[in-house]
């Protein structure tokens, strides 16, 4: 009787073996050590799984099943370790709405050949070793029918029930370990269990199977009344914002700013994967002080018209969660706008009402949202309505006056970008509404032509990069318009020839030309991304600066504009060659991950002046956009549903890093890792620093004031989750 039973638990007995070989790889590849913490967790996991598949009488049919099972792992290795390398990111179930997405924006960049050979050698010698088993219990003639005998069905409750204890054992234990609410919640294996805002240290503790379980019963879990209440308190419990903050003598001060653009238009421009240096004269300075006119006069206009800008602006995100955090201030977790707002959204539940053109309608703004790219990407045309923007316009619904569509057939395709000035114009009427006079507006544009791959084939059919290839190299005065409205050099005779080149190009080909001479031509085409977004800008401005109201003030200076990148450059890793002449990931890169913003504001300028701009070297992200677009038009606000702060308020903590005090701001990456000015962490227990030659004394108060402050995000974002899972933004009292 052993003997059967041991030959027929071969096949289970091979998926468990099988499946702790893919996880040993999967924990190598993803550098999180041997084996998860919780490993008799994981394993419980795995043999609950291969119970259930057991006690189907055919073998086959079994053996078919643990492969699949086997093979949605071996594509979880692949896909993690993908998105860790790109992204810094790790899996989760939201990221199934965007697969159409992501397969579009794949690139041969993105494809690690040598990890997909392996894995498929892998899984191959799995299914082999596998059928010969198969095969070895076949040919003995092993009755399938006695999985159902009385001694076959009692052995298989039993190791169910004691895999099911070992999984709620283990549940249960770590959720004795700290509550929501409490002081220590946040550095608990509880916060880890329930939350997927630390995805690295949660794979490391719970494996790929506790990891995964963990995101369906987080899925799965209703309401939990007591959450809700700690929920509700917690915002109702929040500051109001109103300028005002307590300096360190422990006065009230307003910080001067506050509605100095009290009712203005909101224009805000999302520049798709632009850098400092597409507006700069083709040499590096991580200080951005050498800004040219040359290629982009018109950002340059605006800079040097009274304008801000950060010098410390940071991301590490995708495009929907940058565009996510400047719409809304939060990205949810561990699932999509899409299925918090999407095609079955109960206005009623209002979840997301501390959005951005949601408190501007309320306010009487009339609100747009308008994409060059199609609308229907990552769901805006689902979710963007719901989130209180009137108009959501992208190039596959644009239509002129008489309701025609503008783009149609190739037009729509992947890589086939407009013309960003063209397609501004034609949607000028929902950036600028002609009701400017009866209600203000606020705008949200995102472009899309600066868009990677930098690769000669991926930009045939892009307008920007084939009208502007040769004005990037030579200038507008040499060339012309040709009849199919690119820009031509004037002179063939002049190709090639240095003397015609733009200071731009001059310096690219001196410093690089030797050095990485694909990435010369890679940056031509991606300046010709900045030249067509800086006309677009341009054309905006000017319709601003030619709009006049009854009073005979004009648009532009009552228009609030807000320009800020979504992502460093990270196709074809532009960034990191150009920035620090490395072919390597910039994942954990302070200095790569930092991107423009731009503030022009008429109260700004009306302090700093024209002809001049003012730095702000505060550290700050996409999440400080609402705040500090509230503080500029006089709004308040309940800080506590934003994850940011204003630009003018001062941080809750301060450190000292080695020559100056500076504010503590941190940025939670939903790709992964947490980051501040001089220190970033994957898991809050271990840190790294960007300076070297920092003393043991300052690294230490560094590490406990990103620590407490990192616990305060990790703590509003926890909250902010519930807030919208359990629809209670209605609730509250003190919005």
């Amino acid at each position: 009787m052993l003997k059967i039973v041991a030959n027929k638990f071969l096949l289970f007995f091979y998926f468990i073996v099988s499946a702790l070989i893919l996880e040993a790889v999967t924990f190598y590849l993803l550098d999180l050590g041997g084996m998860p913490d919780y490993f008799f967790y994981n394993l419980a996991i795995m043999i609950f799984i291969g119970i259930l598949i057991y006690a189907i009488p055919n073998y086959t049919a079994q053996f078919v099943l643990y492969c699949i099972v086997l093979g949605i792992q071996v594509i979880l290795i692949y896909t993690n370790y993908s998105l860790i390398t790109i992204y810094g990111d790790l899996f989760t179930f939201d990221m199934l709405n965007l697969i159409g997405e992501a397969t579009n924006a794949v690139t041969t960049n993105f494809i690690y050949l040598s990890i997909i050979l392996s894995l498929i050698t892998l899984y191959a010698i799995i299914v082999i070793l596998g059928s010969l088993i198969l095969h070895y219990i076949k040919k003995n003639k092993i009755d399938a029918k006695q999985h159902y005998s009385a001694l076959m069905v009692i052995l298989l409750v039993v190791i169910q029930v004691f895999s099911l204890s070992i999984i709620s054992y283990n549940r249960h234990t770590v959720n004795a370990t700290s509550t929501i609410g409490s002081a220590d919640y946040y550095t608990s294996d509880a916060f880890l269990m329930n939350s997927t805002l630390l995805k690295k240290s949660s794979y490391a503790k719970f494996g790929t199977y506790g990891y995964m379980t963990n995101l369906i019963l987080s899925l799965m879990t209703g309401k939990d009344q007591t959450i809700a209440n700690a929920t509700i308190n917690y915002f109702n419990g929040g500051n109001i914002y109103d300028g005002t903050y307590v300096d360190g003598s422990g006065e009230t001060v307003s910080n001067g700013v506050f509605g100095i653009d009290e009712g203005n238009n909101v224009v805000v421009i999302m520049m798709e994967s632009l850098e400092w240096f597409a507006f700069c004269d083709g040499n590096y300075d991580s200080e951005i002080k050498n800004l040219s006119s040359e290629l982009t006069p018109n950002i340059y206009s605006l800079i040097y018209d009274g304008g801000l800008i950060n010098t410390n602006f940071f991301a590490k995100s995708k495009t929907n969660i940058s565009e996510s955090y400047a719409i809304t201030g939060m990205y949810p977790i561990g699932e999509s706008l899409t299925n918090l707002v999407g095609g079955n959204y109960d206005e009623s539940r209002n979840t997301l009402g501390y959005s951005i053109p949601k408190i501007l309608s309320e306010s009487g703004y009339t609100t747009s949202y308008v994409h060059s790219n199609e609308i229907s990407f990552y769901s805006r045309s689902e979710t963007h309505g719901n989130l209180g923007f009137d108009n959501v316009i992208g190039k596959d619904n644009l239509t002129d006056e008489n309701g025609d569509k503008i783009y149609t057939g190739d037009d729509l395709k992947w890589n086939n970008w407009a013309e960003e000035a063209e397609f501004v114009n034609y949607a000028m009427r929902y950036i600028v509404p002609e009701t400017y006079e009866e209600q203000p507006f606020y705008s949200f544009y995102l472009n899309v032509s600066s868009h990677g791959a930098y690769t000669a084939g991926d930009n045939e059919n892009d307008k920007d990069a084939l009208k502007y290839y040769d004005y990037v190299m030579y200038g507008e005065d040499d060339c012309v318009l040709n009849d199919d409205g690119y820009y031509v050099l004037d002179d063939e005779s002049k190709r090639n020839d240095a003397n015609y080149y733009t200071e731009w190009y001059t310096n690219i080909l001196n410093n690089y030309l030797e050095s990485d001479p694909e990435l010369v031509n890679e940056l031509v085409y991606y300046e010709c991304g900045a030249v067509g977004l800086d006309r677009a800008i341009g054309a905006i401005v000017e319709k601003l600066k030619n709009t006049y109201y009854s009073t005979g003030e004009n648009l532009y200076d009552n228009t609030t504009i807000v320009l800020f990148s979504d992502h460093y450059s990270y196709y074809d890793n532009l960034s990191n060659r150009f920035k620090r002449g490395i072919n390597e990931s910039g994942l954990e890169d302070i200095e790569v991950n930092t991107i423009p913003l731009i503030i022009s504001s008429p109260g700004l300028r009306d302090s700093y002046g024209e002809n001049t701009y003012v730095v702000n070297d505060r550290f700050s992200s996409a999440y400080d956009i609402i705040p500090t677009l509230f503080d500029l038009l006089g709004i308040k606000f309940n800080e506590n549903l934003y994850v940011g702060h204003s630009l003018f308020r001062p941080a809750d903590y301060v450190y000292y890093d080695g020559t100056e005090m500076r504010d503590m701001v941190v940025y939670y990456s939903h790709t992964g890792g947490i980051f501040s000015k001089d220190i970033y962490s994957y898991d809050l227990s271990e840190f790294s620093y960007v300076q070297d030659d920092i003393s043991e004394e300052n690294k230490t108060l560094l590490t406990e004031t990103f620590r407490t402050e990192a616990y305060n995000v990790l703590q509003k974002m926890n909250y902010l989750n519930f807030l919208n899972k359990y629809s209670l933004y209605n609730q509250l009292t003190n919005r």
